[in-house]
């Protein structure tokens, strides 16, 4: 009887063990980032506007088709590409532009120059309820823009 008691214990103190190690050791969510993000409604955003959104990694834009939510790693090498509203290309001001090699891409996210071999990635989009929501886990690869990609609020 105390022989099953010993080794009854030692069995409960492994399972502990294990317990403990898969605990401390399985991943965790810390950001939003994977998840959907609520962004606001359609209303809260001009013609042709481009805002960032730190916690999706994403700029959203409105434009003439609706809504895109692009995805800020630069389809070339990976590097997080900043919207420049100064940056002048082609006689016209406003352009996402790459800091490491230079692809640069249009409101759309249309690579127009640089190394890059395709434009840059987007989200899907949904609304509920009159909001917008982004889903930061559902990237979509392309080749080009096309107007039918728009989300239309």
């Amino acid at each position: 009887m105390l022989a099953f008691l010993g080794w009854g214990t030692m069995a409960l103190v492994g399972l502990q063990g294990i317990v403990a190690f898969l605990f401390f050791f399985w991943p965790r969510k810390t950001s939003t980032f994977g998840s959907r993000i609520s962004v606001g409604t359609a209303n809260d955003f001009q013609l042709n506007e481009v805002r960032y959104f730190v916690q999706g990694k994403f700029y959203l834009v409105r434009l003439q088709e609706g809504f895109m939510a692009l995805y800020q790693k630069c389809p070339h090498v990976g590097c997080t590409v900043p919207w420049r509203a100064d940056f002048q290309f082609n006689d016209k001001a406003g352009w996402f532009r790459c800091p490491c090699h230079g692809s640069t891409y249009d409101r759309t996210g249309q690579i127009v120059f640089g190394p890059a071999p395709r434009p840059m990635d987007y989200m899907r989009m949904s609304s509920e309820g009159g909001r917008l929501f982004v889903d930061t886990g559902a990237i979509r690869r392309r080749d080009a823009w096309d107007p039918a990609q728009a989300f239309k609020a």
